[in-house]
């Protein structure tokens, strides 16, 4: 039995696809939801975080950086490496592994701030500054 794959879209089409803001929080949020059931959960100071259990390294022959990216987008006929240049613009930092796409690193600073100062930081936009240029 063969899989029927949906039409792939060009690099562009995916671009333009992702553009939409409706079609990018569906993408991730179904995305996350895929990659949670198939990463390991761990707790962290009383937080749940998920992760593929693997050294990030090109030196360890078990990390398979985006496997289920890739398979996630033959499924929904789109171009995996432009996904990943997509994202990486949208979420504004280096996607090393598909683990990266879970963290959201804003909400993590905020709680980190909480827990240490015991302050509520709801309602506020924090500003974590680029260290790129340094």
């Amino acid at each position: 039995m063969s899989l029927k794959l949906p039409k792939m879209r060009s690099v562009h089409m995916t671009y333009l696809y992702l553009s939409d803001p409706e079609n990018l929080e569906k993408f991730l949020s179904e995305f996350r939801q895929n990659l949670k059931k198939k990463y390991q959960k761990i707790i962290v100071e009383g937080e749940e975080r998920y992760t593929c259990g693997q050294e990030h390294t090109r030196l360890n022959p078990s990390w398979a950086p985006f496997q289920h990216l890739e398979r996630y987008c033959l499924e929904k006929g789109l171009d995996d490496f432009e996904v990943r240049d997509f994202l990486e613009e949208y979420l504004r930092r280096p996607i090393i592994c598909e683990c990266d796409i879970l963290i959201d690193h804003r909400e993590q600073r905020k709680r980190d701030l909480a827990r240490i100062f015991g302050l509520d930081f709801e309602g506020y936009d924090l500003l974590i500054e680029s260290r790129e240029g340094c």
